[in-house]
């Protein structure tokens, strides 16, 4: 129980204050850098019999980074469609939190499965390959 209350809050603080670094101009691929780095985290956690701390923890990383996503699209402006996928990301990561901490494994997969299947509209959306390698923000 006092680990369920430790999450909530935690989630709640970083809710107030990452809207905040993402307006102050954190770079966006730094942003999906650590995205890619949680989606991996949380699949290597479902390996064998599934680490549900490490989904949980994961869980609420995507979470925080979806928001810091969403601010950055919200601030570009006409990209409203970019801000609705973060939005689906987000409450699929809460969902995944909600499952790693006191549902099933399935459900938790069922939840990430949502947050990884949002991620590829937007890439296609707005995310273009340079020829030299790596990408830009459409």
């Amino acid at each position: 129980m006092k680990r369920i209350l430790t999450v909530v809050r935690v989630s709640l603080l970083a809710a107030a204050v990452m809207p905040l670094v993402a307006q102050e101009g954190r770079p966006f691929n730094q942003i999906m850098k650590e995205v890619g780095g949680s989606v991996g985290e949380v699949k290597k956690a479902f390996e064998g019999q599934g680490n549900k701390d490490a989904v949980a923890s994961g869980a609420e990383k995507l979470e925080r980074l979806f928001k810091e996503v969403e601010v950055f699209f919200a601030n570009r402006g006409g990209a409203a469609d970019a801000v609705e996928f973060a939005k689906v990301s987000q409450s699929a990561a809460k969902e995944l939190l909600g499952e790693a901490t006191s549902g099933t494994k399935q459900g938790a997969q069922a939840a990430f499965a949502k947050v990884s299947g949002s991620c590829q509209g937007c890439h296609d959306a707005h995310r273009e390959k340079l020829p030299e390698g790596g990408y830009k923000i459409k």
